[in-house]
C-alpha cells in the first residue's frame, strides 16, 4: 500500500503533457525556408563546413508551444578558436498573392533581426514566442577568420524557453583554402535614393542619411555585393570620396577584411564635364577601372535606342576608356546598331538560355563571343528581373496557364520562391563566363512598409533585399539595414562562385563546369535539392584541396529535408586499399574521403554517373 501514491503520481506525470516535452528543438540547413507549418525533425545537431574567410550558416528551429524563447552560442574550439556565431530571429512576412505559379502563400521567413547587430548594438531578436504546433527559426551564422587553422571545431547553441533548456551541438570543418574578401564576380546592386527616407524617416541629403547609406554599403560588402550607387542627395564626386571612399579603398568596418566595392556608378549629370571630374578623381585614387555609366536600362523602355550612342559619346569624351553599361541582349544591340557604344552588356537570364518556344530558345552564350573579343573593356554580366516570376498580375496556382508556367524555375529573388533559387544566379554566371551581376534595386518596397508588404512588379520582394531596421521595429537607438534570407542566399551563391573559380584556376575547369551543369542543367531548372548542392560543394572543396597538395576532409551537412539524399548514392564504397585501379570514394553523411594521396579524383567522383543520377532523380521529383 505504501507504494501506491508514488506509482499513481508517476503515472499521472507520464500522462500529463509537460512544457519540456511539448516543445521540440531541431536543426535545418541554411538553404531551406522553415515555414510555420514545418514539423519537428530528429536532427538535433548542426554540421557545417567552410573555407577561411567565409560565412556559413544553419538554422535552429523551435516547434511550439514555447514562450520566452532566447538563444546563445559558444565560440568554436578546435585547432584554434573561432568567434561565437551571430544569431538572428527570422521574422515572418505574410504573402497574400503568390509571385508565380510555383510561388507560395502564407507566412514566410525573410527578415533577419539580429540579437547583436554588425555594429555591436543589442537589438530585440529575443525573446519570442512559438504557438503550439508551429515552428520558428533562429539563423545561426559563423564567420571563419582568414587566419583560422584548418580542421574540426566544436561548440554549441543553447536554446532557453518556458519548455526548458536544450543544447544543440555544432561541428564546423574548416577547409584549408581561403576566399577573397572582395568578390571575384563584380556586381552592381542598386541602392536607390528616394526610398530610404520613407523607410527610415531620415531626411534626404542629411549627414544622417549619408551615414545610413554607408552602413548599407558596408553590410552589402559583407554579403559580397557592391551597392554601387550612393546618391544620398549630394551627387558630386567630392562628396562620394568623402563619404564612401572607405568602401572603395577597403577601409570600411567590414567583417570581411579589406572588402572593396567592385563597381561605382557615375553620379550626377551625364555630361562630359561631370564625367571628367569623376575620371580625374577616380584615376588619382586608382579606382577608374571600377567606374561606369549606367547608360540605359532595358531600351527602349527607359531610353530610345539612339540615345545610347549619344550618351556613350558624352562620357567617353571625358576618357575613351570610361565604361558604359546597358541591360540588353546582343541580338537587339546588333540589330539597332549600338553594340559598339556598349562596354558592359547585361542580358537578362531568361534570354541567355530560353525555354523551348521562347524568344531566344536554347543556349545563347556563343552569340556574345564576338562582342567580348572587341577589347579589354568588353564584359558580359547577367541580371534577373520580374521575368523570373512574371511581370503582370497574379497567377492561378490551382490551374496555371501555359504562359504562367514559363515564369517558373528561374533564379529568383522573390520571397515566396524556395531558397536555392536565390542562390542559383551566380552558378549561371560561372557557367556562362559572366564577369558580373546586376540587380535593379535593393530597397524598392520602402514606398510602403517592407515589413508587411513587398508586392512590387507582381512579385513579393522584387527589388527589396533589405528591410529598414528602425529602432521602433528592432530596438536599439541606431537606424541600420536588416538583411533578408534572400540576401544571405546571394552571398552563398557568391561564395559558390568563388569555389568554382578557385577549382578552375587550380587546374580543373572541366570538373567545375561538369559539376555546375550537374546541379543546374539549365537556367530554368533551379529547383534542386539543397543536399545535392551541398554535396557538390564539398566535392569542389576536396578537389581544390587535392590540387593544392592538401588533405581531403570529410565534412557533410545536417538538417536537410526528409527525402533528399547523397548524389553519390549507388557508387561502390571504398575498398580500403591504397593501390589498384583507382581508389573508390566512400559516401557517408554527404561527404567523401579518398584513399592515400587522393589519387584519381576524377575517376573516383564519377562525373558521368553524377550527371546521369542527378537527372534521374530530378525526373522522379518532377
Amino acid at each position: 500500500m505504501t507504494h501506491r501514491p508514488a506509482l499513481l503520481t508517476a503515472a499521472l506525470l507520464a500522462l500529463a503533457p509537460t512544457a519540456a516535452s511539448a516543445a521540440s528543438v531541431w536543426t535545418a540547413i541554411a538553404t531551406e525556408k522553415v515555414l510555420p507549418a514545418a514539423k519537428a525533425r530528429s536532427t538535433n545537431d548542426a554540421r557545417i563546413a567552410a573555407a577561411r574567410n567565409e560565412f556559413e550558416a544553419f538554422q535552429v528551429v523551435v516547434t511550439g508551444p514555447a514562450t520566452g524563447v532566447s538563444a546563445s552560442a559558444t565560440e568554436l574550439n578546435g585547432p584554434g578558436k573561432i568567434p561565437s556565431p551571430k544569431l538572428y530571429r527570422e521574422e515572418l512576412i505574410n504573402i497574400t498573392n503568390a509571385s508565380a505559379a510555383d510561388g507560395m502563400k502564407g507566412r514566410i521567413p525573410d527578415a533577419l533581426v539580429p540579437d547583436v547587430d554588425e555594429w555591436g548594438e543589442k537589438r530585440n531578436a529575443f525573446p519570442f514566442d512559438v504557438p503550439a504546433g508551429e515552428s520558428r527559426a533562429v539563423w545561426v551564422e559563423v564567420y571563419v577568420p582568414k587566419d583560422a587553422k584548418p580542421g574540426e571545431y566544436t561548440g554549441s547553441v543553447t536554446v532557453k524557453s518556458s519548455a526548458g533548456e536544450q543544447q544543440v551541438p555544432v561541428k564546423l570543418t574548416v577547409w584549408d583554402f581561403e576566399l577573397p574578401s572582395t568578390a571575384s564576380l563584380k556586381s552592381v546592386f542598386v541602392l536607390g535614393y528616394s526610398t530610404l527616407p520613407a523607410g527610415h524617416g531620415v531626411a534626404g541629403g542629411s549627414a544622417a542619411m549619408a551615414d545610413l547609406r554607408f552602413r548599407y554599403g558596408t553590410l552589402g560588402l559583407d554579403h559580397r555585393i557592391s551597392l554601387a550607387r550612393h546618391d544620398d542627395g549630394t551627387a558630386g564626386v567630392a562628396h562620394f570620396v568623402s563619404k564612401y571612399g572607405p568602401l572603395m579603398d577597403g577601409k570600411a568596418p567590414t567583417r570581411l577584411p579589406g572588402a572593396k566595392l567592385t563597381a561605382a556608378q557615375l553620379g550626377g549629370a551625364r555630361t562630359t564635364a561631370n564625367a571628367t571630374d569623376w575620371t580625374k578623381e577616380f584615376k588619382s585614387r586608382g579606382w577608374f577601372d571600377r567606374l561606369f555609366d549606367y547608360t540605359c536600362d532595358e531600351p527602349p523602355l527607359t531610353c530610345a535606342w539612339n540615345d545610347i550612342t549619344t550618351r556613350s559619346k558624352a562620357v567617353k569624351a571625358a576618357d575613351p576608356n570610361f565604361r558604359t553599361l546597358v541591360t540588353t541582349m546582343i541580338q537587339d544591340a546588333d540589330a539597332k546598331g549600338v553594340t559598339g557604344a556598349i562596354d558592359i552588356m547585361v542580358p537578362v537570364v531568361n534570354y541567355m538560355e530560353g525555354k523551348p518556344g521562347s524568344k531566344y530558345p536554347g543556349a545563347q552564350r556563343g552569340a556574345y563571343d564576338k562582342f567580348l573579343g572587341g577589347g579589354s573593356n568588353k564584359e558580359m554580366w547577367t541580371y534577373q528581373s520580374c521575368m523570373s516570376h512574371g511581370c503582370g498580375g497574379t497567377v492561378d496556382i490551382g490551374d496555371p496557364s501555359g504562359s504562367a508556367q514559363y515564369y517558373t524555375g528561374w533564379p529568383s529573388y522573390v520571397i515566396d520562391s524556395n531558397a536555392i533559387r536565390s542562390r542559383a544566379q551566380e552558378w549561371m554566371s560561372f557557367r556562362w563566363g559572366a564577369t558580373g551581376e546586376l540587380y535593379f534595386e535593393t530597397t524598392m518596397a520602402y514606398g510602403h512598409d517592407a515589413w508587411n508588404n513587398q508586392w512590387d512588379f507582381s512579385g513579393n520582394g522584387d527589388g527589396t533585399l533589405f528591410y529598414p531596421g528602425t529602432p521602433a521595429k528592432i530596438g536599439g537607438t541606431t537606424h541600420i539595414p536588416i538583411a533578408s534570407i534572400r540576401l544571405k542566399m546571394i552571398r552563398e551563391g557568391m561564395e559558390d562562385f568563388e569555389y568554382l573559380k578557385r577549382l578552375a584556376d587550380a587546374g580543373d575547369p572541366g570538373l567545375a563546369k561538369a559539376i555546375t551543369e550537374a546541379v543546374f542543367p539549365n537556367a530554368y531548372t533551379t529547383d534542386v535539392s539543397p543536399d545535392d548542392l551541398m554535396i557538390a560543394r564539398e566535392k569542389i572543396a576536396n578537389r581544390i584541396l587535392e590540387l593544392t597538395g592538401k588533405n581531403a576532409t570529410v565534412a557533410g551537412v545536417s538538417g536537410a529535408p526528409a527525402g533528399s539524399g547523397d548524389v553519390l548514392a549507388g557508387l561502390p564504397s571504398s575498398s580500403g586499399g591504397g593501390t589498384g585501379e583507382g581508389e573508390m570514394v566512400a559516401a557517408n553523411a554527404g561527404g567523401c574521403t579518398s584513399g592515400p594521396g587522393n589519387a584519381g579524383f576524377l575517376a573516383l567522383l564519377g562525373i558521368p554517373f553524377i550527371l546521369k543520377y542527378l537527372h534521374s532523380r530530378r525526373r522522379k521529383r518532377d
